[in-house]
């Protein structure tokens, strides 16, 4: 079996593993009140590594018969633990995660950030998130 169905987004999976992506996950779980605690992240982590365990041993066919699922779980999970299954299915399967709503609605979040990050430095980009914050809690 190929590991890949295709050439994955290197500029993608590189943003999702930069540290811009990695601030605009944390935002994005804040957005949606999600702030777990530290013995919670250490469960959704596990849970994120075998979900990224199966996305590997899946094939094709596989891998789109459990979309429902999948969208499912990048509901259910904090964006920030869930970039490694994003990575896992741009590897196997390039541009498969864009057909997922939930995923695609987040990681189209962080492509934004990456357009910003680009005329902005990275601390730039986390004093405006801070000060959204801010704004947001008033």
């Amino acid at each position: 079996m190929t590991r890949s169905l295709g050439k994955p987004r290197s500029d993608l999976i590189d943003l999702l593993k930069s540290r811009v992506g990695q601030m605009v996950a944390r935002r994005i779980d804040e957005a949606y009140g999600v702030t777990p605690s530290p013995e919670e992240r250490r469960r959704l982590q596990r849970r994120a590594a075998r979900m990224v365990a199966l996305v590997r041993e899946m094939n094709r066919d596989q891998l789109e018969a459990c979309d429902p699922e999948l969208d499912r779980f990048f509901a259910a999970m904090p964006f920030g633990d869930a970039i490694a299954v994003a990575i896992e299915i741009e590897f196997k399967w390039p541009h498969h995660i864009d057909t997922l709503p939930e995923a695609s609605r987040r990681l189209n979040l962080v492509r934004k950030a990456g357009q910003y990050a680009t005329l902005l430095s990275e601390e730039k980009i986390a004093s405006i998130f801070e000060r959204v914050s801010r704004m947001e809690r008033r």
